[in-house]
């Protein structure tokens, strides 16, 4: 299990993915190279817990080798980026 600290990071590092340049597609497909595939639904519990579930599960159904398959529609994209700001918040200073 990853510490509050590490999840911290990476969606620290995510999300300025998502604030960079780009398309969104590109900008998904960087965020998830660069920090989501090292998390693991393990790494919390509770609500937090299924909020990475639904990153995690989304982002493995959806991009093979770096690539996005599937662009997220409007609601799928506004979910992603709300769950990762809600882990962010709950794990900065744990």
């Amino acid at each position: 299990m990853s510490s509050p600290g590490y999840i911290w990071e990476k969606m620290c590092v995510a999300i300025d993915c998502l604030c960079g340049a780009g398309s969104f597609r590109d900008r998904l497909e960087n965020a998830t190279i660069s920090a989501l595939i090292r998390l693991d639904e393990s790494d919390l519990a509770g609500e937090l817990a299924e909020d990475l579930a639904f990153i995690l599960s989304w982002t493995k159904s959806n991009i093979a080798d770096g690539k996005l398959q599937k662009e997220p529609d409007e609601l799928e994209r506004k979910k992603l980026i709300e769950k990762m700001l809600h882990i962010m918040l709950e794990t900065h200073g744990k």
